[in-house]
């Protein structure tokens, strides 16, 4: 069997390149990888490395581009168009009979303070994909009820380079006699409550130094920032508090950040509304605990004991109970131990998760060459689709549904 040749959107972001990998990709009798991504399509003019706003999602790069791609499947990057842009790209492949898969990361965009547009988005794309895939069972259940649609569950890939090296020189967190709880503001995007979650940090660290326990907080956050009067705030609130100290440093460089949270006892997300994390994701490749918002679905996304733990972001006394969750065990497995443990399980959900997009991809193939007109041509019934893709994609189709 033919490869299936994917439009992923982005090619190159982690959650794709960790499961497109040749290597580990679900593999044919013949020995052929069942599904390749496509390089993403970056114009001269820009950074190199910048797939944003993606080229291939366009009704013109569609049509002109059918016979190079089976089947587009979307993550990131619609939110750089207009809600009728989306529709005539879903109109365009529908009019190649070209499938659109649909990973539905965010049902809130956290780059936005009016959900507004990405709902509309949202509405369009859940009513016109073909199939939709998205990373948590609680996140699978909201679509329904919101959308009527059902969504198959696959779960996040590692983010942490299974090569990666970065981790193992830091010492264990285990070995300090003084915790170090760290959050990360980063850049303060709009998703971002930096003073809520600064103040409800610092709140908490006082309440457990109070109380005896031997724990301090590190706030991170980027000296190029979007939202600067709350940087000050955040300045301002770490500046009396004991215990606490803000760290402002550029952009980490990949390794500098696995360093940074590996060092960590414990990870505060300070997010006000969201839906999924990829830094979640790092941190349990990592070892890290995270403790989570009780909002979006992120609690869904890790069921193992202790990795992630939730608190209402609006109560100190949630947040510092949650902390002493996390601190119960620091004495305990190894770090390092904890990472090669999870290295090892992430290699094997890696192959899982590439064969059961596969299995969409095939699905949605299969689907959508139904949905085709029949044709007589030289005395034979076929589908329109088949009939306009080229000699690769049309043998790929017969074969899916053979």
């Amino acid at each position: 069997m033919l490869p299936i040749r994917v439009a992923h959107i982005p090619g190159s972001h982690p959650y794709v390149s960790n499961i497109s990998d040749l290597n580990i990709s679900d593999v044919s009798m013949s020995g052929s990888p069942s599904f390749v991504t496509l390089a993403d399509v970056i114009p001269a003019h820009r950074a190199r490395g910048q797939w944003w706003p993606p080229v291939m999602f366009d009704p013109a790069w569609i049509e002109s581009n059918a016979d190079q791609f089976d089947v587009m499947h979307l993550h990131f990057g619609f939110e750089s168009f207009s809600a009728t842009h989306v529709a005539s790209c879903i109109e365009a492949l529908a009019s190649v009979g070209r499938p659109l898969v649909f990973t539905v990361h965010d049902l809130e965009n956290p780059q936005l303070f009016d959900q507004a547009p990405h709902r509309r988005h949202l509405d369009a794309l859940l009513s016109g994909a073909t199939l939709v895939t998205t990373l948590t069972d609680s996140a699978a259940l909201e679509i329904f009820q919101r959308w009527g649609r059902e969504a198959t569950v696959i779960r996040h890939p590692h983010l942490l380079p299974l090569e990666s090296t970065a981790a193992d020189g830091v010492p264990d967190p285990g070995e300090r006699s003084t915790a170090v709880v760290g959050m990360h503001l980063g850049d303060i995007r709009p998703g971002t409550d930096a003073r809520g979650a600064t103040t409800t940090l610092i709140d908490a660290i006082r309440r457990l130094r109070a109380g005896g326990v031997a724990v301090e907080a590190e706030v991170h956050v980027r000296t190029t920032v979007r939202d600067e009067s709350a940087r000050s705030a955040v300045a301002a609130a770490c500046a009396g508090a004991d215990g606490v100290r803000l760290i402002e440093h550029p952009r980490f460089s990949d390794d500098d950040l696995v360093r940074s949270l590996a060092a960590l006892d414990a990870c505060m997300l300070p997010y006000r509304h969201g839906t999924h994390s990829g830094w979640l994701e790092l941190c349990f490749d990592l070892g890290v605990p995270v403790l989570a918002p009780t909002v979006g679905h992120w609690l869904d996304q890790h069921a193992e004991e202790g990795a992630v733990v939730g608190f209402d972001p609006r109560s100190v006394e949630s947040l510092a109970t949650g902390i002493s969750r996390t601190l119960v065990n620091r004495h305990g497995m190894p770090r390092r131990a904890v990472r090669s443990r999870r290295r090892a399980q992430r290699i094997e959900q890696r192959g899982v998760i590439a064969r059961e997009h596969a299995q969409v991809y095939r699905s949605a193939l299969a689907r959508t060459a139904r949905a085709q007109p029949a044709l007589e041509v030289d005395g034979q019934t076929v589908h329109d689709g088949e009939r306009s893709r080229s000699g690769q994609a049309g043998a790929q189709q017969a074969e899916v549904l053979a």
